[in-house]
């Protein structure tokens, strides 16, 4: 699914990243493989999401084109 799809309080593991937002998402801490928390989505903005103990705001247009998945448990 695509990260815009994403729900408060799912964990999430970052599948796909497009090259265009790769360097820009690596310099927040954020690349594939990484497992987030969407703290927050507020619906046609950005989507929150919560990284250690960071939390990093991924505008909706952008979150688009990342693809995660659901982790389980």
């Amino acid at each position: 699914m695509q990260l815009d799809q994403a729900k408060s309080g799912q964990s999430l593991n970052i599948n796909e990243i497009p090259s265009e937002l790769k360097s820009n998402l690596i310099r927040l801490g954020i690349c594939e493989g990484d497992r987030v928390l969407c703290a927050s989505k507020i619906p046609g903005g950005p989507v929150v999401l919560q990284k250690d103990l960071q939390e990093i705001a991924i505008g909706n247009s952008y979150a688009k084109l990342i693809k995660v998945e659901q982790c389980k448990s």
